[in-house]
């Protein structure tokens, strides 16, 4: 299936945003402040990385996002709440009052719709912002929770284009990290997926969620190897849940023996991507028992 996917994912700091997406998208090019993707290291992989200054902000993102869609498949945008400060100090410099915030949303808007429209698949990582309250024409509005960036419009004009909105929670009930992505419907916090191409609550892993829905997201060639592997793992794990007392940690542990001879930090990567793997199945297995069961 060919579709271009529009996405954004924001939570709180150190949840797992950023190297969820580089696991996701090794082979994606990245415009990120500097520091921001330090967390690959985690991974044994060095993504390609366009540096963003304080000084450059949206107009400059807008621009690159045009420019690399006809070189790579995917780019991934990580902190845009990060940027987004810098960007307001760049407009309250060349406007003031109401129209730094007018020329801010304009910016914001380009980029969006830059997103948007160009042949790649394009993922923002942004910060959280709790929902609230703020004053407009002597009325209170609510605001849900929802992508920091500032002002009282962008947080919901900015995620109204993108084909899906996950939401990164802590889940005391996730195998292995402790934080699961979430678009299921919420009033207070701004979530969604109108592709209907993700379950409303799944791990940290859009690339398997992705290749669930029939979206191909090729590895880089030096990482094409772990492909075989996470497939064959993945239904090990399967056969060993229909098991009367299963342990997936057997499952696990041959694997990772047979893997020996690879970093050990990209086995981790092969097992942690098998498991998400046949999570995501069942959850595809049992959707209409799910659904019926809310009733």
């Amino acid at each position: 299936m060919t579709r271009n996917i529009f996405g954004i994912t924001y939570g709180r700091s150190k949840s797992g945003k950023t190297m969820a997406c580089v696991r996701a998208f090794p082979g994606a090019l990245f415009l990120a402040p500097p520091g921001a993707l330090l967390s690959a290291k985690w991974l044994d992989w060095e993504p390609q990385v366009v540096t963003v200054k304080r000084t450059q902000g949206f107009q400059f993102l807008a621009q690159t996002v045009r420019k690399a869609a006809s070189k790579f498949n995917t780019i991934v945008i990580d902190d845009l709440s990060l940027i987004a400060d810098a960007e307001l100090e760049l407009c309250k410099k060349a406007a003031s009052g109401f129209a730094a915030f007018d020329l801010f949303n304009r910016r914001m808007y380009d980029l969006r719709d830059a997103c948007r429209e160009v042949d790649a698949h394009v993922f923002m990582t942004c910060h959280e912002q709790a929902p609230r309250e703020v004053k407009k024409d002597n009325y209170n509005r609510y605001i849900p929770g929802a992508p920091l960036v500032p002002g009282w419009q962008a947080p919901e004009k900015l995620p109204a284009m993108a084909d899906f909105v996950a939401r990164v929670v802590h889940d005391d009930e996730a195998s292995g990290w402790p934080f699961v992505y979430e678009t299921g419907p919420d009033q207070n916090y701004v979530t969604g997926d109108r592709l209907a191409i993700l379950p409303s609550k799944f791990p940290l892993n859009l690339r398997e969620a992705m290749l669930g829905a029939g979206i191909d997201v090729p590895r880089p060639e030096s990482l094409a190897w772990m492909e075989e592997h996470v497939e064959s793992i993945s239904h090990e794990l399967q056969e060993e849940f229909l098991e009367a007392k299963p342990s997936l940690k057997a499952v696990l542990l041959r694997a990772s023996k047979k893997l020996d001879n690879h970093s050990p930090r990209h086995v981790r990567w092969v097992l942690a991507d098998a498991m998400d793997r046949m999570v995501l199945r069942r959850h595809t297995r049992n959707m209409l028992t799910d659904f019926i069961g809310n009733y």
